[in-house]
């Protein structure tokens, strides 16, 4: 949309920035970006306002887990933190193995805490749902969810040693709607890559 507002204005449309899909990408979530960034990369946006110039500046934080090339972006001078897929407001982002990983998502997960502690940041704007205020409390409720969720996963595994992914999501996801069970299918697989490999002999 932005690349059309400009060609409509007759100006030149920005580059598109970001990180380059992974190989375990879907083919139809392949993404090629103008430029590549880096992680803790800054960007500089200058404007203009009434006071005159104004300059913010954006942290580029690589977060993979829900996308291999996924980025959380921290406007610094402003304490926010856009969140993109990674925090979502009202659910909880699908993790769809390979190109999601478990591991890496709640390890993300404890970096965006750090990066909130350390600039003070307040408020989450996610790519979906309403604006999250304690941004810290947020990220340790969401936290919290997914690794009780994974308590459910393990208590199925064990039910279950040779059960199938259907059997287990039946398990752990009880609570949630039937409906939504083959889209919680992927979340429990990557539960399930993770917790083996955490078992002993898989370091």
């Amino acid at each position: 949309p932005l690349q059309q507002m400009c060609a409509r204005a007759g100006r030149a449309a920005p580059p598109i920035l970001g990180l380059p899909s992974a190989p375990t990408a879907r083919a139809d979530s392949a993404f090629t970006p103008d430029r590549a960034l880096s992680n803790g990369e800054l960007l500089t946006l200058i404007g203009k306002g009434l006071d005159g110039e104004i300059t913010h500046t954006l942290q580029v934080v690589h977060t993979p887990g829900h996308a291999a090339n996924h980025v959380c972006l921290l406007l610094v001078e402003d304490g926010l933190l856009f969140s993109g897929d990674h925090i979502l407001n009202g659910s909880t982002t699908i993790i769809n193995p390979p190109d999601g990983n478990m591991a890496d998502y709640l390890d993300a997960l404890d970096r965006l805490d750090a990066l909130c502690a350390e600039h003070g940041v307040a408020f989450i704007l996610p790519a979906h749902g309403h604006v999250l205020g304690e941004a810290r409390a947020a990220i340790a409720q969401l936290k919290g969810h997914r690794l009780a969720r994974e308590a459910k996963v393990i208590a199925a595994m064990q039910q279950l040693p040779e059960g199938t992914v259907e059997q287990w999501v039946e398990l752990a996801y009880a609570d949630v709607p039937p409906r939504m069970w083959p889209l919680a299918q992927r979340s429990l697989i990557a539960h399930v890559e993770r917790i083996r490999a955490m078992e002993p002999g898989n370091d």
